[in-house]
């Protein structure tokens, strides 16, 4: 991992261990939808920005693109590094790619789209894709809304990190305006679609509070507050789930832009 153009550092460095062993993988379809979009990923040149630990740098390096992963955060590509010693790392900002001019077939943003500067980010996905090529963001995120259990989850979240947004996204699109912001910064950029790819997750309760860990509205906790608030969520899940075995409804929101030829 080079140094790059990194002023900043990751918030989410502290937890780069829970992040890397609890979050979630994409759903297969995802990457089906992407390629119907994008045309087969084999051989794409491709960034992958906010990359973290490499979930989708890895998803998308399977199914045949060449992937290379920026994010801010040492620790966090560390662990991507560790998983796949093969792959290529930059310690870099998406706000200032480290790449020539038209370089890029496709440029993801996996779970990470919201941390740029809009602006200067959609300028730089302009300037770094080849005409033609994709601007592709996407998010995981628990779509269980009307079940008891997770209604009280995310009361409890709203009120105890002043961060958490997740329960005013009450529509499956969410947030499909920054496709526009992304095409409002070059005029050759130009909308390619939103797609809702809906799933179940299957994971173990001490899983999900693993994962709860490597939020970034949890991560800013004070440590005895982010204790109590996680022992809470604990309790409400064994009461859904009092084997430790939770099947949760998620969706993954996929949106895209394309660089006109």
């Amino acid at each position: 991992m080079p140094p790059s153009n990194v002023t900043t550092r990751s918030v989410f460095d502290s937890a780069a261990g829970e992040y890397d062993a609890a979050r979630p993988a994409y759903p297969d379809e995802l990457f089906a939808e992407l390629a119907g979009r994008t045309g087969p990923l084999t051989g794409l040149l491709t960034l992958d920005c906010g990359a973290g630990t490499g979930i989708a740098s890895r998803q998308l390096a399977a199914r045949g693109a060449r992937v290379v992963s920026l994010d801010i955060g040492e620790r966090m590509l560390a662990k991507a590094k560790a998983r796949n010693p093969q792959s290529a790392c930059l310690l870099a900002d998406g706000n200032r790619m480290p790449a020539r001019p038209a370089v890029a077939d496709l440029v993801t943003f996996a779970q990470s789209w919201h941390w740029f500067d809009q602006q200067q980010a959609a300028a730089e996905v302009a300037r770094v894709l080849k005409p033609g090529g994709h601007w592709a963001a996407w998010w995981n995120r628990a779509h269980a809304g009307g079940e008891a259990w997770f209604e009280d989850y995310q009361q409890l979240m709203a009120a105890s990190c002043a961060s958490y947004r997740w329960m005013h996204f009450r529509d499956e699109q969410m947030a499909p305006d920054w496709a526009d912001e992304v095409v409002a910064a070059r005029a050759r950029m130009e909308p390619a679609g939103t797609v809702v790819v809906p799933w179940t997750r299957r994971v173990s309760s001490d899983r999900w509070i693993t994962d709860e860990r490597s939020k970034s509205y949890v991560i800013e906790l004070e440590p005895a507050v982010r204790e109590s608030v996680l022992g809470q969520v604990a309790k409400i899940i064994a009461g859904r789930f009092p084997d430790g075995e939770m099947t949760v409804r998620y969706i993954t929101t996929l949106v895209l832009a394309r660089k006109a030829s």
